[in-house]
């Protein structure tokens, strides 16, 4: 049995010039077999971080206000440099920690999907793009599988999962067809305040950084933050999109 833990960069609104010009949500696959040894080797990291920088385990790592703190008073206490460090060695380490973890991504470029094609939003297109993905790793592995999200649009979403295991129609630029119906993810989706959960966090800094990979900022980019997603290379189900080399899901 695996969980899928999910997290998302940007937001989901139509772009209007002001807000984020994508929508990415990317999911981080353990195995149960291995869930108690990836909460050592996390809970290890975070002793290591606490150390090293001052910045307590209990405390969440969230990405984008780690770069530039507003709410975190506990961010605030470190220099800017200790914190894009934090996020690297996050990076850097995540081989490491889920040795047999799997990801998954959607990338989705709002500018460039019709939002009349896709009346839904982009919120329903990118998770009904990872559940599919997700339950086809899953019939490939024989197994079942549980998804954990920091996501809050839980009827949304319920209702969707719901639906995809009874119709699950997905039109392409080809014309309409159907995908298998979902059989191998069960229950609804489980939230977790990603405060109280390592795993969720870590799913946060991957999001983060195929954002920063997909749309690199000048001023991040003298901090490699633009390289980061691609040593998680080796962790990509590239199955995912025979259009992207990493797998990446981008319509």
């Amino acid at each position: 049995m695996y969980i899928m833990y999910v997290d998302e960069s940007g937001d989901p609104g139509p772009y209007n010039g002001q807000n984020s010009p994508h929508f990415i949500l990317s999911g981080l696959i353990i195995s149960i077999e291995d869930w108690n040894e990836c909460v050592q080797r996390l809970v290890k990291f975070r002793e290591m971080i606490q150390k090293a920088y001052g910045l307590n385990k209990r405390e969440e790592i969230h990405s984008s206000e780690m770069i530039r703190p507003h709410k975190v008073e506990a961010y605030k206490r470190i220099h800017k440099s200790d914190r894009v460090n934090i996020i690297r060695l996050f990076v850097a380490e995540m081989c490491n920690m889920f040795p047999n973890g799997r990801l998954i991504n959607i990338c989705l470029d709002k500018e460039h999907i019709s939002q009349s094609k896709y009346s839904s939003g982009m919120q329903e297109l990118a998770w009904k793009r990872l559940i599919q993905r997700y339950d086809t790793f899953l019939k490939k592995n024989k197994s079942k599988g549980i998804i954990v999200s920091d996501d809050s649009s839980e009827p949304t979403l319920r209702r969707l999962l719901r639906g995809m295991r009874v119709y699950n129609p997905v039109e392409s630029r080809f014309g309409g067809y159907h995908n298998p119906v979902i059989t191998n993810v069960i229950e609804d989706i489980f939230y977790r305040s990603s405060t109280h959960s390592f795993f969720i966090q870590a799913v946060d800094v991957i999001a983060f950084c195929l954002y920063r990979k997909e749309y690199p900022k000048g001023s991040l980019k003298k901090f490699g933050f633009h390289l980061l997603f691609d040593t998680l290379d080796s962790m990509c189900v590239k199955e995912a999109s025979g259009r992207d080399a990493q797998g990446i899901v981008r319509v």
